[in-house]
């Protein structure tokens, strides 16, 4: 079974965003903006996607710390 789309309210509070912070890095590229999929009017989410930017942030902030060791 399909997983259950985000809309663009849910996403933004999941994120603690604005929705139009997430229309801004859409219109840029940018993540997580750009994991958005457009269905008819609607910008929608799937949260697997959000959750792997998330865990490449992670990772990414992990890496960058790891120098002060």
């Amino acid at each position: 079974m399909a997983e259950r789309l985000l809309t663009l309210k849910e996403t933004a509070e999941y994120l603690r965003l604005s929705p139009g912070a997430l229309y801004t890095q859409r219109y840029r590229g940018e993540k997580p903006g750009a994991l958005g999929i457009r269905v008819g009017r609607r910008l929608l989410f799937r949260p697997s996607d959000i959750d792997r930017f998330l865990d490449e942030r992670l990772e990414e902030s992990e890496l960058a710390t790891d120098w002060w060791d």
